[in-house]
């Protein structure tokens, strides 16, 4: 009796670690596909389809994480965010492979006011969400991209794999802070926040 307790005690808290590991999965993969996008945009790969794709199948599934906790019509906003989100870095990618600045700039533009919006309605949803951290947050991720595909039409391949680590630590950061928002919306299922 006493350990059925304790486990009804500890569910909500091992839901949180649960969705801390869904969340950082969804990111990882978010960033991994964008990289291998970029390696088949620049270097004009048969495979560029089936990877773009691929990477397009990551909003749905960041939606899916978020579906346990907010409407369906949040739900689809978050996946059109991410999706225009995706699709105009593609976009960007080829502009700079054809090394048509201007139009990479006009895109850049886009692409930052995008996570403008993704902040905006983040913190729309979840008052634990701060939209000057938010997109704080994607702005840095948007730089760290960009940087790393300048790197990658140098053909600066070690500093590119540096600026991806970068990229993958700055994921996970991002990752664990939509997590604590989420707990901390809904203590009642996931616990107090934790901090891993």
């Amino acid at each position: 009796m006493f350990n059925n307790l304790i486990k009804r005690q500890m569910q909500p808290y091992l839901r949180q670690v649960e969705l801390y590991g869904e969340m950082r999965r969804v990111w990882a993969k978010h960033v991994w596909w964008t990289r291998e996008v970029a390696i088949n945009i620049l270097n004009g790969l048969p495979s560029t389809t089936v990877t773009v794709n691929k990477l397009l199948q990551n909003p749905v599934e960041m939606g899916d994480v978020f579906g346990g906790y907010y409407s369906d019509r949040s739900v689809r906003k978050i996946e059109e965010l991410f999706t225009a989100h995706l699709k105009q870095g593609g976009d960007i990618m080829t502009a700079a492979k054809a090394g048509d600045m201007q139009k990479v700039e006009d895109l850049t533009r886009a692409w930052y006011a995008n996570a403008d919006d993704i902040a905006k309605f983040f913190a729309s949803i979840n008052s634990h969400y701060s939209e000057s951290e938010v997109k704080r947050m994607m702005y840095e991720h948007l730089r760290l991209t960009l940087l790393e595909v300048s790197q990658m039409i140098q053909q600066k391949f070690e500093q590119a794999i540096t600026t991806f680590d970068q990229i993958q630590k700055e994921a996970e950061m991002m990752a664990d802070y939509f997590t604590r928002g989420i707990a901390a919306q809904f203590p009642e299922k996931l616990g107090q926040p934790v901090a891993l």
